[in-house]
């Protein structure tokens, strides 16, 4: 889907210059039809076709931005939506967090924001911004099902929720659809290649009463003691996660795998917060050198891969790797990291911590 949609983006590019390209072309066609042919009925002809020319330039043109102007508005609505949603009930000034506070619940608001935002986003076969783009063994078929489903049910829920039965129904027929679809589809076995924890940063969504997922924020690992301190990191980032610099901002994604052994698991970690990447970073590693000791295999060289992304899924400046040779150099790195990580840490009083969101471990 990705690819998919930077080839949109080129093509959306190439359609603007085209655009003005033929209305210019059609200018100066029209006025060389005037200065060869004078008669009145050749000057008309060539009026006419500049005319139309430029108005097919011009729409295409129109077309083109307003198409991309509605996507990035959805995206910033939909990031915007979540915010509010996950960071609902905290104070952003009070440093007591004893203190009772009153604030204006507008979370239900923001759910009805975000489902039809991510609904417009659907129709350019783009993903909601919390939605998982990439699951081991999944075809692209198979993810663009999921993520329509995913919207579908955020609609069904909406109208659900605010009474209206018979859109509901609608939606909920076309997400049985989808999940029609999907079964007929195969579904690879990669049980013996996909980490076996997932943990990803939660949030409550009051249309559908239940607790949502923000996969920018989240895990695969192999091991429960790391998958565990991940989900004590998202509980405890939730005003660095949703501030005003991170909210709108994509995931950046650290992977770790095997440059010679592809039979040992890659693990990934993810967050979108600018601060946070060194700490997914660390835990990855702590967690690919925590499986390479209960197993035996070291796997090196190891690969630790950095790529941010965009809202909507697609990549964002060049990917950075490091290259791990051997053990001594994963302590050196994992020593680094914490050290980074604990100056970073004790910056933050006990007063300015966070109240904990609910986040979910998985097993596979």
């Amino acid at each position: 889907m990705a690819k998919m949609r930077k080839r949109t983006k080129f093509s959306l590019i190439a359609l603007v210059i085209a655009g003005l390209a033929v209305a210019g072309a059609a200018v100066a066609i029209g006025m060389g039809a005037v200065a060869l042919l004078p008669q009145m009925i050749a000057f008309d002809i060539a009026i006419l076709s500049a005319g139309v020319a430029i108005g097919a330039g011009v729409a295409a043109t129109s077309f083109s931005i307003s198409g991309l102007v509605s996507r990035k508005r959805a995206q910033a609505q939909s990031a915007d939506s979540v915010a509010k949603m996950a960071t609902v009930g905290l104070d952003k000034t009070s440093k007591n967090q004893n203190t009772l506070i009153k604030t204006k619940d507008t979370s239900l608001k923001a759910a009805r924001i975000f489902a039809k935002a991510s609904y417009r986003l659907s129709k350019f076969n783009i993903s909601p911004v919390t939605y998982a783009r990439q699951r081991i063994g999944a075809t692209n078929k198979q993810l663009k099902y999921g993520s329509k489903r995913y919207v579908y049910g955020l609609m069904n829920d909406m109208y659900s929720q605010s009474g209206k039965d018979g859109k509901a129904r609608k939606f909920d027929k076309m997400s049985q659809k989808l999940e029609r679809k999907m079964e007929k589809e195969d579904i690879s076995d990669v049980s013996a290649f996909a980490p076996r924890y997932h943990v990803a940063a939660e949030y409550y969504n009051p249309a559908s009463m239940s607790i949502k997922t923000d996969e920018r924020s989240s895990v695969n690992f192999n091991n429960y003691q790391t998958a565990q301190e991940a989900k004590q990191l998202f509980e405890n980032s939730i005003k660095e996660r949703y501030s005003d610099e991170n909210k709108r901002r994509g995931a950046t994604v650290v992977t770790i795998k095997s440059r010679d052994n592809d039979q040992i698991k890659e693990v990934s970690a993810s967050t979108n917060a600018s601060e946070l990447v060194d700490n997914i970073e660390l835990l990855a590693l702590k967690d690919y050198a925590l499986t390479a000791q209960n197993i035996g295999i070291d796997g090196f060289p190891l690969m630790v891969q950095t790529q941010d992304y965009k809202l909507d899924g697609t990549k964002k400046g060049k990917m950075t790797t490091m290259l791990i040779k051997n053990e001594s150099q994963l302590i050196a790195r994992i020593n680094e990291l914490n050290a980074i990580v604990n100056k970073t840490t004790k910056q933050t009083t006990k007063d300015e911590e966070e109240i904990p969101l609910l986040t979910h471990t998985v097993e596979r």
